[in-house]
């Protein structure tokens, strides 16, 4: 997954200005801040001694640092690319109840889609978990994930 902290409510927050980008209900929210990276253990033992929580592998290739009260949720996950100096390599998960709708509304808002996957990780009832990848007008990544 190409994946995120909580960092937006799930409703819409009166707004103070006149600048309200959409009156439409939000699609979902961020669920937590994914690193890419080589070696996910090393890398959630490292924030893990900075920021305290408890690593935990979700599936292989995926460590989540499960956070401490008042705490934000970090993920790691394996990817194979080379580092490159400065390349993007953190991403926003976002959970949503409807990835059709939410597909529709982040393409007529500018994203671009990358490729659709099915998680290793089956859903509650053992039903097949899809996500799609994303890039905002920027280039910067960004998943849809079915809560």
């Amino acid at each position: 997954m190409v994946a995120a902290a909580t960092v937006a409510a799930a409703a819409v927050r009166p707004s103070e200005h006149d600048d309200q980008v959409s009156d439409e209900a939000v699609i979902g929210w961020i669920r937590e801040v994914v690193l890419d990276c080589a070696e996910p253990w090393v890398l959630a033992r490292f924030w893990a001694g900075l920021l305290g929580g408890t690593p935990v592998q979700w599936y292989p290739g995926w460590v989540t640092l499960e956070p401490p009260p008042h705490g934000q949720r970090l993920s790691f996950q394996a990817t194979g690319a080379p580092r490159v100096e400065h390349a993007r390599r953190v991403h926003f998960d976002i959970l949503v109840d409807d990835l059709a709708a939410a597909h529709d509304r982040v393409l007529s808002a500018g994203a671009v889609m990358v490729e659709e996957h099915v998680s290793p990780r089956p859903g509650p009832a053992g039903e097949p978990v899809p996500w799609r990848v994303y890039r905002d007008p920027a280039g910067h990544p960004f998943c849809l994930v079915v809560r």
